[in-house]
């Protein structure tokens, strides 16, 4: 009799410590799924990216209001800091922004730094930028805008009759991988955009690393100069056949995003804000090997 009460008992504990063990590796085994789910979740979580050709937040909405505000491209005004926060609010909803004519602080900005101004405006942690052409009322400069670090930034001036365009790129650490951001404005005559396309696509062909190029680049995504670009760097167009100029009625696409191989486009679209009288171009992004959120960190500028 002992012996069989000693065995139920046995019996009984052994089963109980089984289930109880089982249950043990039931809940481990779904909190390794959900770790795994956060974390391929965020390997998904696409970049939202911006580019945009501010006109010097003059007002250009319509034909007849960019010739009536000719004259704030040389002298100060109350209206562009009110438009400074107006295009704050659209960028604020992205990652990276590369911005075109914007000006670095002149006369004719009242002396703010534009792209520092939206950058605090739209709460981004990191924003670099480059002066190509210096005048006595104005401070003609690309910007770039991200909330992902910047590790360091490289400005080219771009070859051409006049001086004043360039290229610039910035080099980020995203999630832990290494990825270039260039910006870049090009010139209006079709001879000096050859020799600039040139220039860019030897510049970005010497990238290690994924890269993303967007830019104000004055001609249309079936020209001979994005093809130039695209063949020498090795660079692929996100978006063909969206107009973006002028912005009142948009006709033709000279604004556009390339990208290199291992980044797949989720989305593109062009914003409709009729501010500048250009209108700002929108794509989400996936990025190979990507992964993990970014901890926030100090404001700084490159």
């Amino acid at each position: 009799m002992l012996p069989d009460i000693v065995c139920n008992f046995f019996l009984s504990y052994g089963c109980a410590y089984a289930m109880k063990g089982s249950r043990r590796y039931v809940m481990h085994t779904m909190k390794v799924c959900k770790e795994n789910h956060a974390q391929m979740s965020t390997q998904k979580k696409p970049l939202r990216i911006l580019s945009y050709n501010t006109h010097v937040c003059i007002k250009a909405s319509k034909r007849s209001e960019r010739m009536k505000n000719l004259w704030k491209h040389v002298l100060p005004s109350r209206c562009k800091m009110d438009n400074l926060k107006k295009i704050s609010t659209i960028m604020k909803s992205f990652d990276m922004v590369g911005i075109q004519e914007s000006d670095a602080g002149s006369i004719r900005s009242g002396f703010r730094n534009q792209t520092t101004f939206l950058a605090h405006l739209g709460g981004f942690d990191y924003w670099a930028e480059q002066v190509n052409r210096e005048m006595v009322f104005a401070r003609h400069s690309i910007g770039f805008l991200s909330r992902h670090p910047i590790l360091s930034v490289t400005r080219h001036q771009l070859p051409g009759k006049i001086p004043g365009r360039g290229l610039m790129v910035v080099h980020l650490d995203l999630m832990g991988q290494p990825m270039a951001f260039a910006v870049s404005h090009l010139s209006l005559g079709p001879r000096d955009r050859i020799r600039q396309a040139g220039y860019i696509g030897d510049i970005i062909r010497e990238l290690d690393c994924n890269t993303i190029l967007v830019g104000d680049f004055n001609c249309t995504s079936d020209s001979k100069e994005l093809k130039v670009i695209a063949n020498k760097s090795g660079l692929r167009l996100a978006i063909k056949d969206m107009p973006t100029y002028p912005s009142w009625r948009p006709m033709r696409d000279i604004d556009h995003v390339l990208v290199s191989e291992g980044i797949m486009i989720r989305k593109a679209h062009v914003v409709n804000f009729t501010l500048s009288d250009h209108l700002p171009l929108a794509i989400e992004v996936l990025i190979e090997g990507t992964e993990g959120r970014q901890e926030p960190a100090l404001p700084e500028a490159a």
